[in-house]
């Protein structure tokens, strides 16, 4: 049986997969249909900690999975019905960075979960929220080398995160960001997404 799911390989600089990003699909297309973000997490998160489909050791192999939530998820504290030390929580990057989405968030950090912004573009509302972050991911489409470079020097070694390179989609984009000291890699040029079965489950 095809699921609602698509994981996408996160890799360290050794090319050694580390984690996955579970990507909400939906029938034969694999491309994110046009549905609300909300109902795609709950989809995603119900089928990752479903026992009948074999949940975390099944979909992701038992590495961490980064999973997608929205301003409204992250403020109504759904990932608190979820293992901390299972999963990773990716904001997304049409969140308001307001109040009270800090302390959702900061909330979230006192109870271990771990915190990704996804899309990440410095802004003087989101600037504040490093401090929070575990993972810091820059998608490598929407900026260029110049402006990603300029990023990396200004706050890489004043905060307390992991770089993720996401959506490399060149070899030579690899290599700029391993010379930038991105810690980690996701994009077309190391793996494509893939759709998860549960044909096999018992």
């Amino acid at each position: 049986m095809r699921s609602n799911i698509a994981r996408q390989a996160i890799y360290n600089s050794e090319q050694k997969i580390i984690a996955y990003e579970l990507l909400f699909r939906e029938g034969c297309c694999d491309s994110f249909p046009c549905i609300e973000s909300d109902i795609a997490t709950d989809s995603v998160l119900n089928d990752l900690f479903c026992e009948t489909t074999g949940g975390v050791t099944r979909i992701s192999d038992g590495l961490p999975c980064f999973v997608n939530f929205c301003y409204g998820s992250l403020i109504q504290g759904k990932a608190l019905n979820y293992p901390a030390e299972e999963l990773v929580i990716e904001v997304l990057e049409d969140c308001v960075a307001d109040a009270e989405l800090y302390k959702a968030l900061e909330d979230l950090k006192s109870r271990g979960y771990q915190i990704a912004f996804d899309d990440f573009v410095p802004s003087s509302d989101w600037l504040p929220f490093l401090r929070l972050a575990d993972y810091v991911k820059i998608d490598f489409r929407a900026q260029t080398l110049t402006q990603i470079s300029q990023f990396v020097s200004k706050y890489r070694k004043r905060f307390d995160f992991k770089l993720l390179a996401e959506k490399i989609e060149t070899d030579e984009e690899y290599h700029a960001a391993l010379v930038m000291g991105f810690d980690l890699f996701q994009g077309y040029q190391l793996s494509k997404p893939e759709r998860i079965f549960f044909s096999n489950v018992a």
